[in-house]
């Protein structure tokens, strides 16, 4: 990046005057610096350089833009709204900077020039992914769910590995009441992201539409999202799809200095299978992680019955499954 930016200076030498050479020095130095603090969430170094870079030059688009982006994640909003606004005045062919004034817009509350903002940014760049996926979010809030959906599919047409955009998808759906829609974008988004508090949220609302695929187990202080513990039909044998998952709760629970870990396997009319499919987890479990065979680390179970859930106030009975929990842990 550093040899094609000092290329561009020197094409840039070849071509213009001093003075243009001079405020080209400056836009390409401020940038490169801006997005370095950026990158490397120096936030207050940022504010102090750009501080005293907009003071010495009031009309540089650059040192606005970035100011104004220092001052915003440093949760300064009406600050960093004047100075992007600048920015925007200075470079209105920038959909960049479009896009952050419409972020300082939404987070002072002014939702109309949000929407507005988003959409200019548009209008100079189609394919800008943060200014579709964030107007999706703005069309949400306001309950335009048609306009929401449409935002986040042609954003996710760009990229279809966006948190935001996937996970926001399906609470439109929701919204919208189109369950089966709203289980494949849910599946989509667990997919892709499979840990962390937005996965807890869709394998939670997964389960209460009736699909299982993936589940929340509570392991100590960690809840695990783990796809559903799966074998082959009438059979103990464990699926290959399950062992990412086993291999998961066994490194969690083996670096864990304390704590049980409980395997309750749910058969219903089929005490027997349950019993060959929880003794096949721990076997697979201490063959792959001998620290749990120490101390009496695992607890088996195993019932002939339906298991009951509660998921998000709804209850539900399962004909089959695998439940995961840690006793014996106490928080330090």
């Amino acid at each position: 990046m550093i040899r094609t930016a000092v290329l561009i200076f020197c094409i840039a030498l070849s071509l213009g005057g001093c003075a243009k050479v001079g405020e080209f020095g400056n836009s390409l130095k401020n940038t490169l610096q801006g997005e370095y603090y950026l990158q490397n969430h120096n936030y207050k170094q940022g504010l102090e350089t750009f501080g005293q870079i907009v003071k010495s030059d009031r009309k540089s688009p650059e040192a606005n833009f970035y100011y104004g982006r220092f001052l915003l994640a440093e949760n300064q909003v009406h600050q960093a709204l004047s100075y992007l606004k600048q920015a925007t005045a200075l470079a209105p062919d920038k959909s960049d900077y479009q896009f952050w004034q419409g972020v300082a817009y939404g987070e002072s509350g002014q939702e109309g020039m949000e929407r507005k903002s988003y959409q200019k940014a548009l209008r100079l760049d189609p394919n800008n992914i943060q200014a579709l996926t964030y107007l999706g979010n703005n069309r949400l809030r306001a309950r335009k769910y048609q306009d929401a959906l449409k935002y986040y599919n042609r954003a996710l047409e760009l990229s279809d590995a966006n948190p935001q955009a996937l996970f926001d998808r399906a609470v439109t759906l929701r919204h919208l009441g189109r369950v089966a829609e709203e289980k494949q974008a849910l599946l989509d988004y667990l997919d892709a992201y499979p840990s962390g508090g937005f996965a807890r949220l869709a394998a939670d609302r997964l389960n209460t539409l009736g699909d299982q695929s993936y589940r929340n187990h509570q392991l100590g202080l960690r809840t695990l999202t783990l796809t559903k513990i799966s074998f082959a039909p009438f059979s103990d044998h464990l699926s290959d799809e399950s062992t990412p998952s086993l291999d998961l709760v066994g490194a969690t629970v083996a670096n864990m200095p304390r704590g049980r870990l409980n395997i309750i396997v749910y058969q219903l009319n089929n005490s027997s299978l349950a019993r060959r499919r929880a003794l096949s987890i721990g076997e697979y479990l201490t063959r792959h992680y001998p620290e749990l065979q120490t101390d009496n680390r695992l607890q088996i179970s195993w019932f002939g019955t339906a298991e009951k859930r509660v998921v998000l106030k709804k209850t539900m009975f399962l004909k089959e499954s695998v439940q995961f929990f840690l006793t014996d842990f106490k928080k330090k």
